[in-house]
C-alpha cells in the first residue's frame, strides 16, 4: 500500500502537466493573499482597539482625578456643615435658656405687680 500524495489528496491525477501545478500554485497564492489581507485587516483593527483602549484609559485617569478632587471638596463641605451644626445647637441652647430666664422675669414681674398693685398716676401741670 502506498500513502496518498498531495496531488492525490487534491484530486489531481499523477502525470498531469504543469498547468495543473500552476493552477494549484495560483490557488495557494490566492489563499495566501487572502490570509495576508485578513491579517492586515486584523492588525488595523488591533491598532484601532489599542487606540480606543488608550483613550478610555486617559478618560478613566481624568475621571479618577476629578473624583478625588470632588471627594476632597465634599469632605471639606461636610466638615464645615458639622461645625455649623454644632454652633447652631449651641446657639439654640443659649436661646432656650434665655427664653426660660425671660419667662421667669416676666412671672416675677407679674407677681410683684399683683402683690403691690402698683398704680400709675399721671400728673399734668397747668
Amino acid at each position: 500500500m502506498t500513502t496518498p500524495t498531495m496531488a492525490d489528496k487534491l484530486g489531481l491525477a499523477v502525470g498531469d502537466d504543469t498547468a495543473n501545478i500552476m493552477a494549484l500554485l495560483e490557488r495557494v497564492a490566492g489563499i495566501i493573499d487572502n490570509v495576508q489581507t485578513c491579517q492586515a485587516r486584523m492588525e488595523e483593527r488591533q491598532l484601532e482597539l489599542e487606540n480606543s483602549v488608550k483613550t478610555i484609559q486617559e478618560d478613566v485617569v481624568k475621571l479618577t482625578i476629578n473624583h478625588a478632587a470632588t471627594s476632597s471638596t465634599v469632605d471639606k463641605l461636610l466638615e464645615k456643615t458639622r461645625k455649623v451644626s454644632c454652633h447652631i445647637k449651641d446657639v439654640r441652647v443659649r436661646v432656650e435658656n434665655q427664653n426660660i430666664r425671660v419667662k421667669k422675669v416676666e412671672t416675677t414681674q407679674e407677681e410683684l405687680l399683683a402683690k403691690n398693685k402698683f398704680r400709675v398716676v399721671i400728673y399734668q401741670d397747668e
